[in-house]
């Protein structure tokens, strides 16, 4: 094991570059051992721009271990009028003898240069990631987020890093490693004037009469009174509109309506009322398989999409039956079909198929045994593999 120690000259970091090795408008050619860097576009409901940019990085164990250093080419994030240029980062702890450490590695991102016609602050969120190659699909790290003075510069300056442990389901048939990092710019005069912020601090006053609306459901001792303006409720869904029933609360004059969701807890509901309000959910998450069914049948398409777009993401072999289960319940057809493919590509699925050890693909296979055959069809098994004894589970496994 090594041990670090920032205040120990025996174990520290090599040292960043202090200039970019290119000027930002240009991107540095392709290198056999670099790899390159390609890129996806994610926008969001609430029209924030995601930038998704994938690091190749070739023949990754013979590549790291001549390199004391490693960097990709760099890439261009504009947004609002605003030119930021980036790259990612490769480098190196030390152990005790000097020598370099190859695993863990630390995985950096910089800013190496900014065009923009009006200087100002903006927040930076970004969240690095690497291909299980092994079940095809992305092993994400925690969000960060900083706050930078974005400025005409050239300067290269290190926003952030995390260490990554790369094992052997992290390097594919052809030798090689992806490092993915998304990145989202919010500039913050932007941030802080937009609709769904103004929109958010509507819903949280404490003290508004113009609340009309108590929605009612199941709360727990500490968990405040959900209240809401019925004319948001009306505007943004004619099936909760529905619900509004005349009401009168003792304690505040200026309730008129209720709408009974009683059968749904109160962290649920208000993360309901939050999108309604703003387009957002928070630690969604943790909370899109019950939000699902909710947006299905309050005809919120948004939030369907949302929750689509969230599940599609997070698709893991564990959760792959419950997933499909839940798409085909709520007629996502988009969800239902990115989780067959997901089922068709990975050799995991099929393992859990033969030896029966998912209680999610029984219940599957009793309540919708046609879905079942499907996603059989899809794995290439032709029948039920799950008479077996299994490890216990639970439907949330």
């Amino acid at each position: 094991m090594v041990k670090l120690n920032w205040h120990n000259k025996m174990a520290t970091l090599v040292k960043m570059p202090q200039k970019p090795k290119a000027k930002p408008k240009k991107e540095l050619p392709e290198d056999a051992e670099v790899g390159s860097v390609h890129e996806e576009l994610e926008i969001p409901v609430a029209s924030e721009v995601i930038f998704k940019k994938i690091w190749t990085i070739k023949q990754f164990n013979k590549t790291i271990s001549k390199r004391d250093l490693l960097d990709s080419p760099n890439f261009r994030c504009s947004v609002n009028g605003m030119s930021t240029f980036w790259n990612m980062a490769v480098r190196f702890w030390k152990g005790p003898n000097g020598k370099k450490v190859t695993n863990p590695l630390v995985v950096c991102l910089n800013l190496t240069g900014c065009e923009t016609e009006e200087t100002g602050q903006a927040r930076v969120r970004f969240q690095f990631g690497i291909w299980d190659a092994s079940i095809r699909h992305w092993e994400c790290c925690d969000i960060s987020s900083v706050v930078l003075n974005l400025e005409n510069r050239q300067e290269l300056l290190s926003v952030g890093y995390k260490s990554l442990g790369i094992l052997d389901r992290h390097i594919d048939s052809n030798k090689n490693v992806r490092i993915k990092v998304k990145i989202q710019i919010i500039q913050s005069d932007e941030e802080v004037h937009s609709l769904s912020q103004d929109m958010a601090r509507l819903l949280d006053l404490k003290t508004d009469d113009s609340k009309d609306t108590y929605v009612e459901c199941t709360c727990g001792e500490n968990d405040e009174k959900i209240l809401a303006h019925s004319w948001i409720i009306r505007t943004r869904s004619s099936k909760l509109a529905k619900k509004l029933e005349e009401y009168t609360d003792p304690e505040n004059k200026s309730i008129k309506y209720k709408i009974d969701l009683a059968d749904y807890q109160h962290h649920l509901i208000r993360e309901l009322v939050r999108y309604i309000y703003t387009d957002k959910v928070e630690n969604a998450d943790s909370f899109v398989c019950k939000l699902l069914p909710l947006s299905v049948k309050y005809q919120l398409q948004g939030l369907k999409a949302l929750c689509d777009r969230t599940l599609c993401e997070s698709l893991t072999p564990s959760n792959v039956a419950n997933i499909l289960l839940l798409a085909d319940q709520c007629g996502c057809e988009n969800l239902r079909k990115a989780a067959l493919h997901y089922c068709e590509e990975s050799d995991e699925i099929k393992g859990s198929l033969q030896i029966g050890k998912n209680l999610a693909w029984r219940v599957m296979e009793m309540v919708n045994p046609d879905l079942f055959l499907e996603a059989c069809e899809s794995i290439g098994s032709s029948s039920s593999n799950l008479d077996s004894p299994g490890t216990p589970g639970s439907w949330s496994d």
